[in-house]
């Protein structure tokens, strides 16, 4: 008896058609059993918060600009 916790899912034929197009485009099946087996996002956001600092917008990424910008600007 599976574990009521556990993470299941069910096949269908689109989601095995797919996988096996990511396995013969040589993803990993390790990889794919992880991205399987991690929580969903919403409920990583809903259990962690947000970052305080929003390090997706740091202009450092871009070279000090703003990613809006072009780099001849």
């Amino acid at each position: 008896m599976p574990d009521p916790g556990e993470h299941q899912t069910q096949a269908t034929p689109a989601v095995d058609e797919e996988v096996m197009g990511l396995l013969h485009d040589h993803v990993p099946l390790t990889l794919l059993v992880d991205l399987m087996a991690a929580p969903a996002s919403e409920q990583v956001l809903l259990e962690e918060g947000m970052p305080d600092e929003p390090w997706w917008e740091s202009p450092a990424r871009h070279g000090g600009r703003d990613p809006g910008t072009s780099a001849n600007a």
